[in-house]
């Protein structure tokens, strides 16, 4: 991604976006430059769009990396590898302010900047310990639900009958899948330790209980997932136009749409593309041919006299359907076939037309 380009720039939402927001941007963005869903000539720079809005949208969708990012931008997203070994540089302290010093030490994006860092060192991030209790249960999530191509093409609303899990945050744990049960024996229920380098002494996150204080153990009552589950039968209506990676909504879960592809057709947006076979004598004198839509029914195509094999027929509204209820194209490259097992009075009478149409050729 190009070093300065805003994530939510990248996403088209606002810095105040919702998290309903922020995914609904993703994945209308997702759908339009998945690298399936371009042409050949376009797949490569659809390749650098898509990581680049998946970079963005990992960032935003997480809470934590998204007010990191608020405060501190990609820099301190960078931020948290960095030890404290200060090496054996000597620092002239009348010519280097604290401030330089820590940044010459740690690094600019240690901790996000050295604001973040100084406020570690005089505990003034004391009260954001719980930070190191942070929940697994998430409300939304994605199912994935598949539909044939015929269904698709039909142009009509579809409805799928579904056993879905339905998830309840556990009352017994807040959706934290664990429990406290002691104070922290590393760091005395502070959720800091300290360390000492040279003149100076530091603190830093306790690695034992993250901040937080408390030792803890996973929640009986949801056996540490979080939450507790029911089961129910619902009712989903697909509406038509419904396309691939589309999110239909119901409660708390997102179902993502997955077409299920039909061998004899390509789809490229609202259009179809597919292949009609037509018999040598059919291409030559002209006629209609029966073609079966992705549906099952039939369509009469009409063949044009002379007709070679690669011309592509352009079929007007026999594509896919749109939510308005108007429809794409459907495009037949012809294959044209030679008749097979003919008969010896057959065979004769075609040697007959070829030579007529030879002596014709030359007269």
């Amino acid at each position: 991604m190009r070093d300065g380009r805003d994530y939510y720039e990248i996403l088209g939402v606002s810095r105040n976006a919702s998290q309903e927001e922020i995914k609904k941007a993703f994945w209308e963005l997702a759908k339009k430059w998945h690298p399936d869903r371009v042409p050949p000539e376009k797949k490569k720079e659809a390749e650098e769009k898509f990581k680049e809005i998946n970079e963005a949208y990992q960032v935003l969708s997480d809470p934590e990396k998204r007010k990191i990012y608020d405060m501190y931008g990609r820099e301190g997203l960078r931020a948290g590898g960095v030890g404290a070994d200060f090496g054996a540089q000597q620092y002239d302290f009348t010519t280097t302010s604290f401030e330089d010093f820590i940044n010459q030490v740690f690094g600019k994006d240690f901790m996000g900047g050295f604001s973040e860092f100084f406020e570690d060192i005089f505990g003034t991030r004391s009260s954001k310990r719980a930070r190191g209790k942070k929940k697994i249960f998430e409300e939304r999530r994605a199912i994935l639900i598949e539909l044939p191509l015929r269904e698709v093409y039909s142009g009509r609303d579809v409805e799928r009958e579904i056993d879905v899990e339905l998830r309840k945050e556990c009352k017994k744990c807040g959706g934290m899948g664990q429990v406290e049960v002691a104070v922290c024996k590393r760091c005395g229920g502070k959720g800091m330790v300290g360390f000492s380098k040279g003149f100076f002494t530091f603190s830093q996150t306790c690695p034992q209980c993250r901040g937080y204080g408390k030792e803890m153990k996973p929640c009986s009552k949801c056996s540490g997932r979080g939450f507790e589950s029911e089961y129910e039968k619902i009712k989903l209506r697909i509406p038509r136009g419904t396309r691939e990676g589309d999110v239909i909504t119901y409660g708390d879960i997102d179902f993502v749409v997955k077409v299920i592809p039909d061998p004899r057709f390509t789809i490229q947006g609202d259009d179809l593309i597919s292949e009609i076979q037509v018999d040598s004598l059919s291409a030559i004198l002209g006629d209609e041919v029966e073609f079966v839509l992705p549906d099952g029914s039939g369509l009469r195509v009409k063949i044009p006299e002379g007709t070679d094999s690669g011309l592509v027929l352009r079929l007007k509204d026999a594509g896919l359907p749109r939510k308005d209820g108007t429809r794409g194209n459907l495009y037949l490259t012809v294959k044209v076939v030679s008749p097979k097992n003919l008969s010896r009075e057959e065979k004769e009478m075609l040697r007959e037309v070829k030579a007529r149409l030879e002596r014709k050729k030359y007269h």
